[in-house]
């Protein structure tokens, strides 16, 4: 008789970070165990189908604050965690954490893993930043084991006293699930595919940003430093890509003004992030927290340089001046420059780009982060026989 396999289940509080950051973690971890997916399925759905041979489960979490829909989640969870008796339990972003936590600790599953990535609280100040890192204190302190996606902020973790010194992991040299390089890579035939649909002119300079569209990423920011830039190189053309969590958008086009018409295209979601990246010329993302900053090295495995706020998190995905430029957070003057010394000298461009997709195929391959995650995965299971 076949042994029967552990029980893993990962919390998430919405499909996106599932599709985005653990996807493949999650087809590597099927093979050998009874992997349950667990979120909000109502959110999220423009997603495909998750397509992997795990249980999903829905609780209805939300991303943002909700005392009484949150309370909801945590008996749902538990109920279910009670039920099913799981062997491990993994918890990604703070909502997951605080919910996924407390379930596993009050019905005793034995391995408690939480990734951080990224702190809200970080770009907060007062009560409301005391507040939130409270809850992240909480789970540390729930979490059998503790990994952070980057060295800088396991660094502003333990500094901060979220998790004492010596507790908090970093794989390899940081990221959650690394890049495909296969997949993001220089592609001509994509560019010039992508140019022609959006009807970009070749001569045109593409000013790139990937990700959820949300105040604390810096798009305001990014908007007004791109409209400045404008006046110094007329033929840039912004290209946002990613969800509007925040209704952004009205608030964009007010910035920008009549040349949003001809200098701004969004994109609310796709598939094939590779190929928008193929067709810039650059990636943006001035954002006040990360946790390591996926887009960065994506932008970088297809070849093209970054421009960012010198943030923990981000300061490990970009070397400055080697593969991108960092500025200070919050600066539109300083972002504005940036984007306008990139815009005007293609060499530079180039050279970051070609240092930046070497660096990625060196220290960031997906293939190899992920093994090391289910390394680490497998030896928590191996240490509590």
């Amino acid at each position: 008789m076949s042994t029967p396999k552990r029980r893993l289940c990962i919390v998430a509080a919405t499909p996106l970070t599932i599709h985005f950051f653990f996807k493949q973690h999650i087809a590597y971890l099927c093979h050998e165990y009874d992997v349950t997916v667990v979120y909000n399925t109502s959110s999220d759905t423009y997603l495909p189908p998750l397509g992997l041979p795990v249980n999903e489960q829905c609780v209805q979490m939300e991303r943002r604050i909700s005392p009484y829909k949150d309370i909801v989640a945590l008996i749902q969870l538990w109920l279910f965690m009670r039920r099913v008796r799981f062997d491990m339990v993994i918890t990604l972003v703070p909502k997951a954490g605080i919910v996924g936590m407390l379930a596993a600790f009050f019905t005793k599953v034995r391995i408690r893993v939480h990734i951080f990535q990224g702190e809200v609280w970080a770009s907060r100040s007062g009560f409301l930043r005391a507040f939130l890192r409270f809850f992240d204190v909480v789970i540390g302190r729930l979490a059998t084991n503790v990994l952070a996606v980057s060295p800088s902020e396991r660094n502003f973790l333990e500094k901060e006293g979220v998790v004492r010194p010596g507790r908090i992991q970093v794989i390899k040299k940081g990221s959650i699930c690394g890049v495909d390089s296969d997949r993001f890579k220089p592609d001509e035939r994509s560019r010039r595919d992508v140019r022609a649909e959006f009807e970009f002119e070749s001569s045109d300079i593409v000013c790139i940003f990937l990700g959820r569209l949300a105040v604390d990423k810096g798009v305001y920011d990014l908007v007004r430093a791109f409209k400045q830039s404008l006046q110094a190189q007329g033929k840039l053309r912004l290209l946002l890509v990613g969800p509007d969590e925040d209704a952004l958008e009205h608030k964009i086009l007010s910035i920008l003004g009549p040349v949003a018409g001809a200098r701004l295209t969004m994109v609310s979601y796709t598939q094939s992030p590779e190929r928008l990246l193929a067709c810039a010329d650059f990636h943006c993302m001035p954002s006040y927290r990360e946790g390591f900053g996926m887009a960065i090295i994506e932008a970088a495995s297809v070849g093209i340089p970054s421009i960012a706020t010198r943030i923990y998190g981000v300061v490990d995905a970009i070397e400055e001046d080697v593969t991108g430029l960092l500025v200070p957070t919050g600066d539109v003057k300083r972002l504005s420059d940036a984007i306008t010394r990139l815009a005007n000298d293609k060499e530079l461009r180039e050279s970051l780009g070609f240092a930046a997709r070497n660096r990625v195929i060196k220290d960031f391959t997906q293939i190899e982060i992920i093994q090391a995650y289910k390394s680490y995965l497998d030896d928590l299971f191996r240490m509590v026989r």
